[in-house]
């Protein structure tokens, strides 16, 4: 019996991705899975939480002259099997019958798959770059990059040993329909073009997390449809809860709320990397920090005392770069949801205007409404710069035309590494609750071994990128 979903229905988590570019739909052999039962790239997807079916699903509803999706996988046979119906629903019968794996090492085996979508957890996004790589598949994966410095520059070494096209999940970058607009865009190509003179201080905003539900378990019996020592991966075997893990729902048909690894550091570094990885992201590129970093961190968090959510809370850090820029980012009781960077001529915002993921966000309160793009003075932010950025396609859109080209998208994967990175140090300093050097050159800490120490972390085999690189015979 098919499940029917609206479309509507089924993008409520998040905007999906235009087709806006021509595209040909004849793709060259050399990018194809050898039985590919068609002349689509031919797309696997890992991980069936919100944001698959919010997001990244639906941007290859949105590309269907380019790609179409053939697998499936979850830890959660449930997920998976409550997201092949509603996918069917969304592609109204045009659609493959979608094979379902459960180890997503069956998906990355399997020769009709040219690419994958990875939307799993913080935490296991960087074995699943690797093991894809290494696979021969293409990747996209949603951010952060990774949970450590040793895990980011890992991804990275790999996607230029094996030449997969990589795109990370920072819509930010990208325009067109589905996408947060040009103003990010237009932001950091105003500034890295010294509209603003030099810059002194860039302003970013995080929403915060919600409060941990005081009637949920701590325990509870492991669902018989969650191979669970698969979804804790390389973290501490700890016992099972919805509050750890996700929200089951109730009968057949799985529950896509917010999950509470959100808010767990075994899993998550909360939101200075969530939408941290958004804002920092537009901040390095604007500085023409992608292949660098800050220099001095420093920063404070409260830790709200709850039974298993343990992330941040309101925050307030700075990291100072080698130019003398001093990016401060603090939670929304200190700045809306945006960036705003301030220089000898002015200041320019970019924001993501009236696009809602919480209630407070973006606008409101102290804070007034801000629009996606303000400036100081209207010269500031009209007319065209002498050295453009690179105008990009839509965000799924990008990734495709990356595969059949075989040319970088609008991210490569050190600019990912580097944004990763500098999230996780203010992550660091947060933690540590003291000031931190670091070199970006030697990606350590200078004269700190006990923050050197926080590089990277245990790994519970057989999980984690170590183990991933010794099974395939690279060197640790």
């Amino acid at each position: 019996m098919r499940v029917q979903v609206t479309r509507r229905g089924f993008l409520r988590a998040g905007a999906a991705t235009g087709a806006m570019a021509a595209f040909p739909t004849i793709i060259p052999a050399r990018v194809l899975g050898q039985q590919a039962p068609s002349k689509k790239i031919q797309v696997g997807v890992i991980g069936c939480g919100r944001i698959a079916g919010g997001m990244d699903i639906p941007g290859i509803w949105n590309n269907q002259d380019a790609a179409t999706l053939v697998a499936l996988s979850d830890c959660d046979v449930k997920r998976m099997r409550t997201t092949k119906q509603k996918t069917g629903a969304l592609f109204a019968g045009d659609l493959p019958d979608l094979k379902l794996y459960q180890n997503y090492h069956e998906l990355l085996a399997d020769k009709a798959v040219d690419a994958v979508m990875i939307c799993t957890p913080d935490f296991w996004h960087a074995q699943q770059c690797v093991d894809a790589a290494l696979a021969g598949k293409d990747v996209y994966v949603q951010k952060p990059l990774a949970m450590t410095i040793y895990e980011s520059r890992c991804i990275v070494d790999v996607m230029k040993k094996t030449g997969r096209v990589f795109h990370l999940g920072t819509q930010q970058r990208s325009e067109g329909k589905g996408t947060f607009g040009p103003q990010f865009r237009k932001a950091a190509e105003y500034v890295s073009n010294g509209r603003l003179g030099r810059i002194k201080t860039v302003e970013v905003g995080l929403p915060q997390d919600p409060d941990e539900p005081a009637d949920w378990p701590l325990v509870q019996p492991v669902p018989d449809t969650l191979d669970y020592d698969m979804w804790l991966g390389y973290t501490p075997a700890e016992f099972y809860s919805e509050l750890r893990t996700f929200p089951q729902g109730k009968g057949e048909e799985a529950d896509f709320g917010r999950p509470g690894w959100m808010v767990m550091q075994n899993y998550s570094m909360g939101m200075i990397a969530n939408w941290g990885a958004h804002h920092i992201d537009i901040v390095q590129w604007a500085l023409g920090m992608e292949a660098s970093g800050p220099v001095k961190i420093r920063g404070r968090a409260d830790f709200p005392k709850r039974r298993l959510w343990n992330a941040h809370g309101k925050l307030d850090v700075k990291m100072e770069y080698a130019n003398g820029a001093v990016l401060h980012v603090a939670d929304e009781s200190v700045y809306p949801n945006g960036v705003r960077f301030v220089g000898e001529k002015g200041w320019i915002f970019c924001g993501r205007g009236s696009v809602k993921t919480m209630s407070n966000d973006p606008g409101g309160g102290k804070h007034g409404y801000w629009r996606p793009l303000e400036a100081s003075a209207p010269a500031l932010i009209t007319g065209e710069v002498e050295k453009p950025l690179v105008r990009n396609l839509s965000h799924h859109r990008v990734w495709l035309e990356s595969i059949r080209t075989r040319q970088p998208t609008n991210i490569l994967p050190e600019a990912a590494h580097r944004t990763t990175s500098a999230c996780i140090l203010a992550y660091t300093a947060m933690n540590l609750k003291r000031p931190l050097t670091w070199d970006p050159a030697a990606e350590r800490f200078v004269n700190d071994e006990a923050a050197n120490a926080t590089l990277s972390r245990p790994e519970r085999a057989p999980y984690g990128v170590r183990h991933a690189l010794k099974r395939a015979g690279w060197a640790v």
